[in-house]
């Protein structure tokens, strides 16, 4: 583990893997620095793409936060755990296309977008993210479907999310009772898994040994971006970190993103980009 400070030397850094929540936002407050040096990296041709495990908002939700924080972004650099599940079946089982879903209205509409029919007929995949509107009868469905052979899939493995007072049960609390009852594994998409890592340095273009991937905490982020094969940045203005020795380190540790040198060791470099 590396702590940042101005005698680091900063790697070339030529494309930039983003979390939201706890890097670039607290809630619904921006975290300046943050907003910032995405600008910076912006205006220097660095290009950067948002993940974030929130399966219950489009990025086009996201792209609207961000405006209003003074970041303009388009809706192609953000990618959500519901996108990816959507990828992911269009990829892996491209001869299914029925899907249930048991999530937000921006899980449904993902599976929509890459052609798959939303049903609870005979569904031959079960996709599975956080649902506030959750009934026995939804797991029901699934269970069944489930145990009649249908793909089962996760869009995350958070168990507890954190509220204005307290917490709250998380996609992975539910995900987890459906295991359970079927004795079945869903495949998780959402990190600390790869998959929207791999969605993301599809879309930047960038060589994984030149892009960096930053967030606020260590079993999450940081897990999925050294699993991904990145350096990863450790920013302590999320979550507070917690020491675990069965976990690997993030490479660097910065107070603010002001701390990283993109532009300066970009600038290094000849600029391009690479498959």
């Amino acid at each position: 583990m590396v702590s940042t400070s101005s005698a680091v030397n900063w790697p070339p850094i030529d494309g930039i893997i983003s979390d939201l929540d706890g890097v670039v936002y607290r809630g619904s407050t921006a975290i300046a620095d943050a907003i910032e040096a995405f600008a910076r990296w912006r205006k220097a041709g660095v290009p950067f793409c948002f993940v974030t495990n929130n399966s219950t908002h489009t990025p086009e939700d996201v792209v609207r936060k961000l405006t209003g924080f003074g970041l303009a972004i388009a809706p192609s650099q953000v990618v959500t755990s519901a996108i990816t599940a959507a990828e992911l079946i269009r990829t892996n089982y491209p001869e299914l296309t029925k899907v249930y879903v048991i999530g937000a209205p921006s899980l449904v509409t993902a599976m929509r977008e890459v052609g798959l029919e939303v049903t609870d007929r005979s569904p031959e995949v079960v996709v599975m993210g956080l649902d506030r509107d959750i009934t026995h009868e939804k797991m029901r469905i699934a269970v069944e479907a489930i145990l009649n052979g249908a793909v089962f899939i996760g869009t995350n493995p958070d168990l507890l999310l954190p509220t204005a007072n307290g917490f709250e049960p998380g996609a992975g609390a539910t995900i987890a009772a459906v295991a359970a009852a079927t004795q079945v594994q869903p495949s998780i998409v959402g990190k600390p898994h790869v998959p929207m890592i791999e969605t993301a340095l599809s879309r930047l273009g960038t060589n994984r040994a030149s892009t960096i991937m930053i967030g606020d905490q260590v079993p999450t982020d940081i897990q999925a971006g050294k699993k991904a094969g990145l350096a990863t940045v450790l920013v302590t203005t999320g979550v507070p970190m917690r020491q675990d020795p069965s976990q690997m380190a993030p490479d660097f540790i910065v107070s603010s993103l002001r701390d990283i040198e993109v532009s300066a060791a970009r600038a290094a470099r000849p600029q391009q980009r690479r498959a």
